[in-house]
């Protein structure tokens, strides 16, 4: 067989040809067809995670490359998983990765997993903390006494470990009872605090939530009355000075005004001001008892209840005086518990005949002013229908005249 020269140019290009096309195919078969890969992934240990997802984590791969582009990266199909659960995987370099952790209900220590094109990887040795995060506290005024049922709303609870005694804390202080609800829900009972603001944190086996404004609350000193000198308000209403226990109301007005400090009797809210850090002063009802609870509120946070005493008075008299040999005619008007069963009445020490009128709004004693050994000023005093004896007031002043 001859060949001419143009046949066997022909010829060689064909062969080169031939072996052009085989290794371009060879290459892609290559590329296509590798083996499985399976990749590993590290990052820093116990990196913390919010328990709502959306934390980056920066990934160094072992094991393999990912691609030396983005488009090799996809080809390869490179996804991940962290706790199980299917993660977003973005391209940075072929030995690096980034992925957003997925949320979860449980705020615990978990793994990492790669896979490409299906095949799994390793599980890191490393580990991502998940921590709960806060969303509410309520209620967020707490009673410095402690004792408060407080629920806390928030994510990733399942992780929590009720038996921890640091499993929620107040400030420095470890709530005395923690129960998990849900993965958004934990109901817990507040410790004794000091005034102030504190920092609720939820831990879980994955770490410790973030402070955040919904985070914190505000411990007001539950206030309360010292009845040890029986404080006393007039039947008849008025003005009642208190002193304050288990905490002060401020060393100003202005601070009394910010520390939000009330006092009530029964559900009626009385009006107070301040004296001084330890004392205020309060304007009672009149009054059909003989005792009145008051409580002292603190920035919405209810001290103890106390009993103050009722004493019964005189609230007018038609006369101021009359001469020493009596005889005059006195409308006297009293306030008190069961007013209209009063009896006793005496002019200072003299002893004095009065009838009942009226009843209600109306009740008055007319009295018969009784004589007296000498002239001067008195007091007009009477027992009330439960048995206690009046006490002095300005109304209650009358005059004996020698003539």
């Amino acid at each position: 067989m001859t060949y001419s020269k143009k046949s066997r140019a022909a010829a060689g290009v064909a062969t080169v040809a031939t072996l052009l096309v085989a290794g371009v195919s060879s290459t892609a078969f290559a590329s296509t067809q590798a083996g499985p890969v399976e990749l590993g992934a590290e990052f820093t240990d116990r990196i913390p995670a919010r328990s709502t997802g959306g934390t980056v984590i920066p990934v160094t791969v072992t094991g393999g490359t990912v691609g030396a582009t983005p488009q090799a990266f996809s080809a390869m199909r490179i996804t991940a998983r962290v706790g199980g659960k299917s993660a977003q995987v973005a391209y940075v370099d072929e030995t690096h990765l980034k992925v957003v952790a997925p949320a979860t209900t449980a705020a615990t220590a978990v793994t990492m997993q790669l896979f490409s094109r299906g095949t799994a990887g390793p599980e890191s040795a490393s580990s991502i903390g998940y921590y709960p995060g806060i969303v509410s506290v309520t209620p967020a005024k707490l009673s410095s006494v402690g004792g408060t049922l407080v629920t806390v709303n928030g994510t990733g609870f399942l992780g929590v470990d009720p038996d921890d005694p640091q499993a929620v804390m107040f400030g420095d202080a470890a709530a005395t009872a923690v129960t998990v609800v849900s993965a958004t829900k934990l109901t817990v009972v507040a410790p004794a605090g000091t005034n102030g603001t504190a920092v609720v944190k939820v831990k879980s086996t994955g770490g410790v939530s973030e402070a955040n404004g919904s985070s914190k609350v505000n411990y007001r000193a539950a206030l309360g009355i010292d009845t040890t000198g029986t404080p006393t308000a007039k039947a008849s209403g008025g003005p009642l000075l208190l002193t304050i226990t288990g905490g002060t109301v401020g060393g100003t007005a202005r601070e009394f005004t910010a520390e939000r400090i009330g006092v009530s009797a029964g559900k009626k809210a009385l009006s107070t001001s301040w004296v001084d850090e330890k004392h205020v002063k309060v304007v009672m009802p009149a009054m059909t008892t003989d005792t009145a609870t008051l409580t002292v509120t603190h920035d919405t946070i209810a001290g103890e209840p106390a009993d103050v005493s009722i004493a019964p008075v005189v609230t007018s008299l038609s006369a101021k005086s009359d001469t020493i040999a009596g005889g005059a005619r006195v409308a006297v008007r009293v306030a008190g518990a069961n007013a209209a069963e009063s009896t006793g009445f005496k002019f200072g020490d003299n002893a004095a005949v009065c009838v009942k009128q009226g009843s209600g709004s109306s009740l008055v004693f007319q009295c018969t002013v009784p004589a007296a050994t000498q002239g001067g000023p008195v007091a007009v005093s009477f027992t009330s229908g439960t048995g206690k004896t009046s006490r002095f007031t300005a109304a209650a002043m009358f005059s004996y005249t020698d003539n």
